[in-house]
């Protein structure tokens, strides 16, 4: 469902669905744990969904995370749509692209 997205310098550990926004009915298919690339320097961009998306419940989720370090994100957001979450997600990756290989700290 992320194919559509270039995340060099990060690497795709994470991945399982296929779909595109298109192909999309409905929200059942969301889980916890939807997508997640590593970058340089020990960080992780992760993307999931919590709370009950069968009954219309709960959001998109994106976390950057240091050194492994879940207790403590580096950066978290909020999506209630998939739409939005898309619409977020260059300037997400053009944040965590910056920070992972210049050390840079300003989130977008």
């Amino acid at each position: 469902m992320f194919e559509n997205f270039e995340f060099k310098p990060g690497k795709i550990t994470y991945n399982p669905y296929k779909l595109s926004p298109e192909d999309l009915t409905d929200l059942e298919w969301v889980t916890e744990d939807m997508v997640q690339i590593e970058y340089p320097n020990s960080y992780i961009l992760d993307v999931g969904w919590y709370g009950d998306a069968s009954k219309g419940n709960g959001k998109f989720v994106v976390y950057i995370i240091k050194e492994k370090n879940w207790e403590q994100p580096v950066y978290r957001e909020e999506h209630k749509t998939l739409e939005d979450l898309y619409e977020r997600m260059k300037g997400i990756i053009k944040t965590i692209t910056n920070i992972s290989t210049n050390n840079e700290q300003n989130i977008e």
